[in-house]
This record gives structure tokens, sequence and C-alpha cells, in this order.
């Protein structure tokens, strides 16, 4: 235990599909650390929190007194779990959830606290309160969260396909500025930020799990082309393809599929 919170790296396989449920009385911080488990969706009191490829550095939150569920398509997994007590970190209803969440800051100290670093503790907690602090919202209505719910379960299906802003509201039976409102509210990003993230998601889990070229992986995932895919990392991730592939080659674990 450090500094009232304990952490355990973990290493998991499932043969094939699984889920999982988490209900505890203390809150369960998980840090993504390597692994191949494809297309993992969680939801917290039955509404949907992510979807997607979990890639290296991404964490989840299972607060502590409600339903955690998980799903994953099998594969392997390595990671991190801290458990804080219930009155050590204050969680407000509602708002979004922190699910598939990136932060460097924070991941480092989920590392040290592994580590036996009591002093990552407090900054732990610090940082952590202030992230859910950011993402308070006012919740959607229950038909348009499940609208919402629907949509980013579509974009996960057809993320190989062209999906235009335009596309996706009428998916959603809205307005193209209600559905910027809502995909905004649901996940902190405009849906063209979104549709972007789970393309290079499932991109670097690709280049992390799948023997593929880069053209072969930009086809899988709806980038337009090599050149397409290369600026958006580039941009966005700040490495090639290839790069990426070498920094993370580590990440990925033998014999997990």
């Amino acid at each position: 235990m450090q500094g009232g919170l304990t952490a355990a790296r973990i290493e998991e396989r499932l043969g094939g599909p699984a889920t999982w449920v988490i209900e505890r009385d203390a809150h369960a911080l998980m840090l993504h650390e390597a692994g191949s488990y494809h297309r993992l969706q969680t939801w917290l009191d039955g509404r949907r929190t992510s979807l997607g490829d979990p890639l290296p550095g991404e964490m989840w939150l299972a607060p502590a007194g409600r339903e955690y569920r998980g799903a994953a398509e099998g594969g392997a997994v390595r990671y991190v779990a801290v458990e804080i007590p219930a009155d050590a970190l204050t969680i407000a209803a509602g708002g979004r959830a922190l699910a598939g969440h990136d932060d460097r800051a924070l991941a480092a100290l989920v590392r040290g606290l592994a580590a036996g670093e009591a002093s990552a503790a407090t900054p732990l907690l610090t940082l952590l309160a202030a992230t859910l602090d950011g993402a308070a919202v006012r919740p959607a209505p229950v038909a348009v969260a499940r609208r919402i719910d629907a949509l980013l379960a579509l974009i996960e299906a057809r993320i190989e396909m062209s999906l235009t802003v335009e596309d996706m509201a009428a998916e959603a039976g809205m307005s193209v500025n209600s559905l910027i409102v809502h995909v905004a509210r649901a996940t902190g990003r405009t849906p063209a930020q979104y549709l972007l993230r789970q393309r290079l998601r499932r991109a670097c889990w690709y280049l992390m799990n799948r023997p593929l070229s880069v053209a072969e992986i930009a086809f899988a995932t709806g980038f337009s082309s090599h050149a397409h895919l290369c600026a958006a990392f580039r941009a966005k991730l700040g490495a090639s393809p290839g790069e990426w592939r070498r920094r993370n080659a580590s990440a990925a674990i033998a014999g997990g599929e």
C-alpha cells in the first residue's frame, strides 16, 4: 500500500469473447500497459463509456458502488490496477466517465505507484480529481444518450468506410448542430475528432498486433491512402506509423491471441 492506495500489475488472457463486471466498495483505476484485447467496450451503470482497441497509456476508472461492465473479443492484456478508497476521491454523479483516457502525467504517477513510490499517491489523487472535474457535464436525456450510444457503435463497425458529419447526423436522427453538441458532451470531442481518434486507435492496434503494411492498415481504418494515414500520425502522434510501431513493439504480448 502506498499512501492509502494499492497498485498491482496484472496480466490476463481471454481465449475468445468475454464479459466481466466490476462492482466494489473502492474505486478501481486501470492503466493499460500492453496487450491485444480487441474491440474493448465498457459500460458504467448501463451506459456505454468507450469502444475500440485499448492502447498503452490509456486509463479506465470504475467508481466505487457503481456497476462497471467490460467486454472484449479476446486476446491478452497487461495493466496496472490501482485501488482507491471511496473516501479518498469524490466522484460526482453524471459527467463523462474516465474511459480510454490518455494522460501521460497521470499514467506516469500510476506507474510510479506500482513501482513502490509512495510519494506518487497524493499527486495522483489530485490530478485524478482535477481530471474528473474537467469532465463534469450535464447528462443528456436518456433517449438522446441512446442515439449517441448507437451512433458510436456504428462508427466502430464502419470505421473503414467514409462517414461525413452529415452522414452521422442522419444516422442519429439529429441536426448537425445537435449532433456536435451531444457527441462533444458524451466524448469531449466533435464528431469528426472522435472519428479520427477511433481510426488512429484502430490503426495503432493493428501496428502492434498484426503484420500488416501501413498501406493495408490505412485501407482497413478509413484513411484514403498511405500518405493520409502518415500525415494523421505525424499531426496527432508526432511520429510516422513505422516509428510508432517500433517504439511500441514491447506493448505486444507474445501468444496473446
